[in-house]
């Protein structure tokens, strides 16, 4: 593989850091790269409806992907490969069945086959962080229905939650061919339900999910963003149905159930039925393993002072360390240089300077208050105009991404505030941010402003 051919999986896998995963399944697999260079690079996609939703969408994470990976901003273009027919024909992104009923219900019947390769036990690196979270999962893989149900990983972005999710997914379809297996994002979940409505196929819906052996349900934190009270009572009674049946549920989330507060309750205590493991960050000497790992399945060996200086610069999650992994790949690639920490100071350079000092509530209130022009005490007060309320929840947004204080925590430092009211704010943002282009720049210079102080 040429140097130029190796930096689209690292630029790949630098925008899978930056996206849902449902969003980089269904926008970015199917993109290849015709050509690269610093100035250009230049990626085939399907057809034009990919082509305009990439360039409307997500560009600006296409060109930030690309500058921590190559250090340059290329400009980038997009150049639809396949005929009219197919230029004419917008993607199919509702969620997966394994089963033939699920044809009435425009399922694809590929959704094993969206599974990431890597995604399996073997790959993933034991600590004490994880310990109980890996134990638990291996145990349902095993023995799926009879072991822990249903069992509930949650923990902060980038920390395995998928790995694992994704792990047991595999070694049910590896080993028990007999049983019907679904793994998917609840954001699929939810499309299909509200498309089984507008069909009128919720008779089908239900023959599908109820009739599962295994479901396993990824980001169910989902489920409690907006108004959806027909999918929670859907979701309640498939729960109800599988539970009832023996048969298995694994969730994962970003948070645990407790903080759900926005799903019924009756939900929120099904998922404490059986067991709630939380995923950590991981210690320095399982950051040291992981890093070793990541490389190994790249082909590479880094030396043990490399492994070293990465795991003491990097502690905030998994994806991060991957992601350094492959960019100092990538950039020993380009260079032709050998892997030593002189290449290592230059390729994460930019790493380097953002976590140079931690973050902390006092960096984010001084970055916002000075971008909204507020004061603190307007924050913590009771004011709820929206020239105080949106840079309240912004601040909260912020605080929840890129420090590790608990919802209760981030709430009390405004103003003695619950933590409903900081996942709410959370939820807010994060949904302008999805239909705002401007929003999410601007979440995105605050955070690059936060990191430099």
């Amino acid at each position: 593989m040429t140097p130029e051919a190796e930096v689209w999986p690292n630029i790949l896998n630098e925008i899978q850091r930056r996206v849902r995963q449902q969003q980089f399944e269904t926008w970015f697999r199917s993109v290849k790269l015709r050509a690269c260079s610093p100035e250009t690079l230049t990626l085939s996609v399907p057809n034009s409806f990919h082509h305009h939703w990439l360039e409307r969408r997500y560009l600006e994470t296409i060109r930030g992907a690309a500058l921590a990976v190559l250090g340059t901003t290329p400009r980038v273009e997009l150049v639809v490969e396949e005929g009219p027919e197919a230029r004419a024909a917008a993607p199919q992104p509702l969620p997966p069945s394994p089963t033939e009923s699920s044809q009435r219900a425009h399922y694809p019947r590929d959704w094993a086959a969206r599974l990431n390769s890597n995604y399996r036990f073997s790959n993933f690196v034991v600590g004490p962080s994880n310990a109980l979270a890996h134990a638990a999962a291996l145990a349902i893989a095993e023995n799926p229905g009879s072991a822990y149900n249903p069992l509930f990983l949650h923990g902060g972005v980038g920390l395995g939650k998928t790995h694992l999710i994704q792990a047991i997914t595999h070694r049910l379809l590896d080993s028990r061919a007999d049983l019907k297996i679904l793994y998917i994002p609840c954001e699929s979940f939810m499309n299909h339900f509200i498309a089984s409505v507008q069909n009128g196929e919720r008779g089908e819906f239900r023959e599908v999910y109820r009739g599962l052996d295994a479901l396993l349900l990824d980001d169910i934190h989902f489920l409690s963003r907006g108004t959806r009270e027909a999918t929670q009572e859907e979701f309640f009674h498939t729960f109800n149905a599988l539970y009832n049946a023996g048969k298995q549920i694994v969730l994962s989330s970003d948070c645990a159930p407790r903080e759900m507060t926005r799903l019924e309750e009756r939900l929120v205590s099904r998922f404490k039925w059986g067991l709630v493991a939380r995923l950590d960050p991981p210690s320095y000497e399982t950051r040291v393993a992981i890093l070793r790992k990541k490389a190994e399945m790249r082909g590479r060996r880094f030396p043990d002072e490399a492994l070293q200086f990465i795991a003491e610069n990097i502690d905030t999650n998994i994806r991060d360390l991957e992601g350094a992994v492959n960019k100092v790949i990538a950039y020993a690639a380009l260079t032709n240089k050998p892997i030593d920490l002189e290449l290592l100071q230059h390729a994460l350079r930019d790493v380097l300077e953002r976590v140079a000092t931690s973050v902390t509530m006092d960096d984010i209130i001084r970055v916002v208050t000075a971008e909204y022009r507020v004061k603190l005490a307007e924050l913590q007060s009771k004011r709820r105009s929206q020239s105080i309320a949106l840079p309240r929840q912004v601040a909260m947004y912020l605080a929840r991404s890129l420090t590790r204080h608990s919802l209760e925590e981030i709430g009390g430092y405004f103003g003695g505030r619950d933590h409903s009211t900081v996942m709410h704010a959370c939820d807010k943002i994060a949904s302008l941010m999805e239909k705002d282009p401007s929003m999410a720049a601007t979440i995105e210079h605050l955070t690059n402003r936060i990191r430099a102080r």
